[in-house]
């Protein structure tokens, strides 16, 4: 019977740690996913920032610290401290490309025992600003020119038409969440449409004037029509804030579309003329 009753006083005291409500002003959120892991570690960073610049003001106290279930039952016998974490599995620290993983961080009110998980193993990337395809795509990059040859309004049936267009990388200068970025935008591929109706032409080549033909098409019936080019481009970006100031990929692309203006395609007929 004693033992028993020692079995259900263990299973209780688990029970009601597991069943302690997060305070609401005790945590910035639950568990961690990637789509929030910046904001999470940022906030958390800047709040263990202010701390240790004045531990006295505030009514939190913060550290970083090892996850509490990797060093459970220790925890209880080394520092008489709780930790809740949310989660009991122990999750191993990322790999990370700036350099070692950073140990999570928690709070607790000064005036409570426990202390809770605000964000945990994070990379030093994920304190840096992240350009987004969305933010790439707001940048003003210029478009590609659209250029053919003949030029003069009139191509003719059966003939090669030439077109070509002029790519470099772009440079720019702007903001990120307040944070001064350089980013580099980058032709990846130009996609030709002759408005004939035919497939496109996708190449990674800028094309020549005349006398050369790395890109033409010949259009086999009269019409009257325009060419459009859509570039794509790639980017990266680098942060002042960042101490290796190094160059990170943006995760997506942006287009320019660009068109000549309309032309006529006319076919020539031969006569025969009387002397």
């Amino acid at each position: 019977m004693r033992s028993n009753r020692a079995a259900f006083a263990v299973v209780l005291a688990w029970l009601l740690v597991a069943l302690v409500p997060s305070p609401v002003t005790a945590s910035i959120g639950g568990e961690i996913d990637e789509s929030d892991i910046r904001l999470r570690a940022v906030d958390a960073t800047d709040g263990l920032a202010r701390y240790r610049s004045n531990p006295d003001a505030g009514e939190y106290e913060w550290k970083r610290d090892l996850p509490c279930w990797s060093r459970f039952p220790e925890i209880d016998r080394t520092s008489n401290e709780v930790c809740w974490g949310g989660s009991a599995i122990q999750h191993d620290p990322p790999v990370c490309e700036d350099g070692a993983a950073l140990q999570p961080i928690w709070r607790r009110l000064r005036s409570d025992v426990t202390w809770w998980k605000q964000v945990g193993w994070h990379c030093p990337e994920h304190l840096l600003p992240e350009m987004t395809e969305e933010d790439f795509r707001l940048l003003s990059i210029a478009p590609a020119p659209a250029h053919m040859q003949p030029t003069g309004g009139e191509v003719l049936v059966n003939k090669p038409t030439i077109v070509f267009t002029e790519g470099g990388v772009q440079t720019f200068r702007t903001d990120l969440l307040g944070y001064g970025i350089d980013v580099e935008a980058t032709p990846l591929t130009f996609t030709w449409d002759f408005g004939d109706g035919a497939r496109p032409l996708v190449t990674a080549e800028l094309g020549r004037p005349y006398p050369d033909f790395d890109l033409a098409r010949t259009y086999t019936t009269p019409t009257r029509t325009h060419i459009t080019l859509t570039a794509t481009w790639t980017g990266r970006y680098r942060v002042d804030i960042d101490p290796l100031h190094k160059w990170r990929d943006i995760d997506g692309t942006a287009f320019t579309t660009a068109s000549t203006p309309d032309f006529e395609v006319v076919e020539l007929r031969s006569r025969l003329v009387t002397p």
